[in-house]
């Protein structure tokens, strides 16, 4: 890996392609260790860079070892200097240049998301725009890419991609967010007879709540 590295959990599962739920359970579980990290006012748990390798192998080897293997590979792969190639462990044979290769490219991948996210206004936005991340994010599950960028002719498909990617390393909480937008949902309000577009054009605010 090019130089150290501390991730939160959501970050190191981007990168190795496992569930947070899943890396916060080794933890829990002693497998591998954690640290904490502070994230604005608060503090979360997060991972260095022989966390990530581990991960990175647990993740290709699946449960094929014993969890007591996996011990040994953990401390081994602890022990490794950064600059460590491969390890050595009895007839067990670990690339690790390979591993560093994949860990490098998934961590500019979420570099070149986060390049496209403005994350200094009170919710991220497109960088750019004035639209939250999070809301494109939400209308990703129920409409295409082609369908949001028509809808909102200000966006390209590399950044409700970017959105789609960034909601799943940083979620939102609180209520859910619509999965359509108003213009299609009040096509499908007209679609369905509840709405007639010609007499009462679309608002340009919603005004759904008088129909709930």
């Amino acid at each position: 890996m090019k130089g150290p590295v501390s991730l939160t959990l959501n970050e190191a599962g981007y990168v190795v392609g496992q569930s947070r739920a899943t890396i916060n359970r080794a933890v829990d579980q002693g497998v591998i260790k954690a640290k904490l990290l502070g994230r604005g006012k608060a503090q979360v748990r997060g991972v260095g860079g022989a966390e990530l390798r581990f991960l990175a192998i647990a993740a290709q080897i699946g449960k094929d070892f014993t969890p007591a293997a996996r011990r040994k590979i953990y401390e081994a792969v602890r022990r490794a200097p950064p600059q460590t190639s491969r390890l050595d462990l009895g007839v067990l044979e670990i690339k690790l240049t390979d591993i560093d290769r994949t860990i490098d490219e998934r961590l500019k991948r979420l570099e070149s998301v986060k390049a496209l996210i403005d994350e200094t206004a009170p919710e991220p936005v497109l960088r750019g725009t004035d639209i939250p991340v999070h809301v494109v994010a939400a209308l990703a599950r129920g409409q295409s890419i082609s369908e949001i960028v028509e809808d909102y002719p200000a966006l390209t498909a590399r950044q409700v991609e970017a959105a789609m990617e960034y909601a799943k390393v940083y979620p939102r909480t609180g209520r859910p967010l619509p999965t359509r937008s108003l213009k299609r949902m009040l096509g499908d309000l007209a679609a369905a007879g509840v709405w007639d577009l010609e007499s009462d054009p679309a608002p340009s605010e919603p005004r759904l709540i008088a129909l709930i």
